[in-house]
């Protein structure tokens, strides 16, 4: 009997992630993005000392990453809806809520830059003045977000090396609560890094789920099988192609006979035997071939 969830939905709980916890980093623009953020056991690296924690984070409001298509709907007469949508740009922002006020945190809410104002060597006041344009501060971003058990961690994290504030919501003084700053950050392409913005999932815990979620190590080669086959005229045989990480990937290959008046192969790699003889059937997926040799007798 099948079942549902399992062979046909092909459910995975293991999959549902969350994220129980964020740390937001904040560093100047064109500040180097890690390339990995984690070492071969899972555990997290530390970044640069140019990345400034903004602290503690509203848990109430949340951090939400929004994406908007920038698109223009063609409209043809006789059709009541559009015919086809022209996608021009993608928009990602994200909104997040910070508690601690910091220099970093005033920065980011105010869209400036404070890191030259000094705080008063007698009364310790700090004076910012808030200017009335608005500048176009940019940072390098990298947000780390925690789930699952201690030794079995699960990251979920963001980065853009051009993030920008796009907008700052009100904040609030009153008897029964923190000052806290609002802010949406906009991502912006980065010429050198060739992107906008990176989500990155990794750690122990996420290692052994890589696969099951579809994502593999690279192909270094494939294995065709079988890898002889011997058939009368007429008889077929069906070839299957897996890759170095076991996974089945003969629908995906391209196949060819080194002599078709012996035997001839199908786009989906099922070989036909013609005539006595022998012939060699090649499989190619990406840029790795297998062969399987084939005797008609």
């Amino acid at each position: 009997m099948t079942d549902f969830a399992t062979d046909v939905r092909q459910g995975n709980p293991d999959l549902e992630i969350a994220v129980l916890d964020w740390a937001i980093y904040l560093a100047p623009k064109n500040t180097a993005i890690p390339t990995d953020y984690t070492d071969s056991s899972g555990l997290i690296l530390p970044l640069s000392a140019a990345y400034v924690p903004v602290g503690n984070l509203d848990k109430k409001a949340g951090t939400k990453l929004a994406t908007a298509i920038n698109s223009t709907p063609v409209d043809t007469y006789g059709e009541q809806t559009a015919t086809r949508i022209i996608r021009k740009s993608r928009d990602t922002t994200v909104d997040f809520t910070m508690q601690q006020t910091s220099m970093v945190t005033a920065g980011a809410y105010w869209g400036q830059d404070f890191s030259d104002v000094s705080a008063s060597a007698t009364t310790g006041e700090v004076h910012l003045v808030i200017s009335e344009t608005a500048f176009n501060v940019e940072y390098s971003l990298v947000m780390i977000g925690v789930d699952g058990e201690a030794g079995a961690e699960i990251y979920t994290i963001i980065d853009s090396g051009r993030a920008t504030l796009s907008k700052s919501g009100d904040v609030t003084y009153n008897d029964d609560g923190i000052a806290m700053y609002p802010v949406t950050m906009q991502f912006l392409k980065h010429k050198t890094l060739g992107y906008a913005t990176r989500i990155t999932y990794a750690g122990a815990g996420f290692q052994p789920l890589a696969s099951a979620a579809g994502f593999y190590p690279p192909v270094t080669g494939i294995t065709v099988s079988p890898s002889t086959t011997t058939k009368a005229a007429a008889a077929t045989q069906q070839l299957t192609v897996t890759d170095n990480n076991g996974r089945n990937v003969t629908a995906l290959a391209t196949y060819s006979s080194s002599a078709t008046s012996k035997a001839t192969v199908s786009s989906t790699g099922l070989v036909t035997a013609v005539a006595t003889g022998s012939a060699t059937i090649t499989a190619t997926y990406k840029t790795f071939t297998g062969t399987c040799a084939v005797t008609v007798s």
